[in-house]
């Protein structure tokens, strides 16, 4: 049996090291599958397929959207890590990619199992409440529940849910009482808040604004970096003095730890020439949301770690519980 050479070695070192290299330089060569943990026709389902249209045709290939909801949105997830590094399947992360492995277990390290590729869209949202609250502005809301303890009931659309999270961080930042009263989704809690039997509801802005513009609601304030053009005289959650109680909720595309960064850079690419595109953040600001300046992907990462690590402390502190 003949001894490799030396050279021979050398030169299979080489053409290993240089695989993953080849394989990037290749992509795409295949259709691309982007994971979304929600249902069809969802907000994320919505803001999954204003991207996935104009990044298939930049980077030639069909951009496929799956929805795969489940297990209270791990399930999207944990599929990724269990896919090739190869840049083929994708997830669209929302805030609870991050808070989920705080309220439940999971097969996967939120953030060491993954590579953010690109912050494509971060939610609007605004705190509103029924008219028969006295109160007209954020301060006197809380002012009101710590005034009244026991009279403030709020729509909780699932734990650990971003609404959720923004409830329960300004109750816990500015001491006052607010009753969770949990439902599965917005929708089945939407006539007790109309009715009354809710009294606060951080909303969408898509459903909030209907409410809001019939009177049937009253806007104090909104989760968004500037107003609102459709609601020009509402503050910003900043404005109205409580931006330490602002929950950003985001929409990240994301891989599997491991793939090669030219695979990264492509895909990251591909996605902030599809959000230049007009038509994709027309799609995206009907849809409720703002399209944030770009962020490369190591900053995102970085936003990652720090909301895993402040939305924890909140977990604990405010003792929120995963559903059963």
């Amino acid at each position: 049996m003949r001894t490799p050479t030396r050279r021979a070695t050398l030169g299979a070192l080489a053409a290993f090291a240089a695989a993953p290299h080849a394989r990037a330089q290749a992509y795409p060569a295949k259709p691309i599958r982007i994971l979304v943990p929600y249902p069809v026709g969802g907000i994320v389902d919505i803001v999954t397929r204003a991207l996935a249209d104009p990044m298939q045709a930049d980077l030639g290939q069909p951009v496929v959207v799956e929805p795969k909801p489940g297990a209270n949105s791990t399930l999207a997830t944990a599929m990724v890590t269990q896919a090739p590094a190869d840049g083929y399947t994708l997830v669209m992360a929302t805030i609870a990619h991050v808070v989920a492995p705080l309220l439940q277990a999971v097969s996967y390290d939120p953030i060491a199992d993954f590579q953010s590729v690109a912050l494509v869209a971060v939610a609007t949202s605004v705190a509103t409440v029924n008219p028969a609250v006295p109160a007209r502005t954020l301060k006197e809301l809380v002012e009101y529940g710590r005034a009244n303890p026991g009279k403030l009931h709020y729509l909780n659309p699932g734990n650990g849910s971003s609404i959720h999270l923004s409830a329960e961080l300004l109750k816990n930042r500015y001491k006052f009482d607010m009753v969770s009263v949990p439902y599965r989704g917005i929708p089945p809690g939407m006539t007790d808040l109309l009715e009354g039997r809710l009294q606060v509801g951080l909303l969408p802005t898509t459903l909030a604004l209907q409410h809001v513009q019939a009177g049937k609601l009253r806007a104090l304030a909104v989760l968004a970096d500037k107003r609102l053009s459709t609601l020009p005289d509402v503050p910003t959650f900043a404005e109205a003095g409580f931006a330490d109680a602002q929950v950003m909720s985001w929409y990240v595309i994301a891989v599997r730890a491991g793939t090669p960064a030219p695979i990264v850079e492509r895909l990251h690419g591909s996605a902030m020439k599809a959000l230049g595109n007009a038509e994709t953040r027309d799609r995206l600001i009907k849809a409720g949301c703002e399209v944030p300046a770009p962020r490369a992907p190591a900053e995102v990462m970085a936003m990652w770690k720090a909301d895993h690590a402040r939305y924890g402390r909140l977990v604990k502190e405010a003792g929120i519980k995963g559903e059963s």
